[in-house]
Order: structure tokens, then sequence, then C-alpha cells
């Protein structure tokens, strides 16, 4: 079992509407908070989601992006983004057309 120390990574608040889709059960609801690892996601009607999950969140501002569920607590759900080339460079677009600031550290 980890410890858990506290996050590593700085997440930015959001307010990003989203389609959600874990393992085929669909929801809408919202990015609350993003880092170039990870996602924190409400959601809008209460679906199957289990740690470990594959999830897939669609917004306007960063399309379709892929994660694995983390933690969750109902109606918040924690993924951790696949670090793929496609994955950072919509959330870093996002930064750079979206938001004031550069990416967080």
């Amino acid at each position: 079992m980890k410890n858990h120390i506290g996050r590593a990574l700085k997440r930015d608040k959001t307010r990003l509407r989203a389609k959600i889709d874990c393992m085929g059960q669909k929801t809408h609801g919202a990015v609350l908070d993003l880092s170039q690892h990870g996602i924190c996601l409400h959601l809008a009607i209460d679906i199957p989601v289990g740690r470990g999950d594959k999830i897939t969140v669609e917004t306007e501002e960063m399309g379709l992006l892929i994660g694995t569920v983390r933690w969750i607590r109902r109606p918040r759900v924690g993924a951790e983004l696949v670090l793929t080339s496609n994955n950072r460079a919509k959330v870093e677009s996002y930064y750079r057309f979206f938001k004031d600031s550069p990416l967080p550290a």
C-alpha cells in the first residue's frame, strides 16, 4: 500500500462542461481541475465507476482525453491521464488558448 503524502503536481481549477464515458456508461459532467497528469471530474449522473476503470472525457476546449480512475468521492472522480503525446498536447493547448497562465508545474 502506498503512503499518501499529497498531490505532487499543482492542479488548476477549471469549470469545463464535459461528456464522460466510463466503460460504456455515459453522463454529462464537468472538469473541476486539471494538471499535466490528472483530472478531477464532477459526474452529473451517478454511473458505475471503479478504481482502475478506463474513462474518457470530452470537452469543447480540449477534445477527447483518456485516463484511468484513481479515486472516487461521489459525485467527484479523479483520474490519471494516460501519458500520451496526444493527451499532453491537448492539455497544453487548453492552457495556451483558454487560460491566461502557463501550464502548472
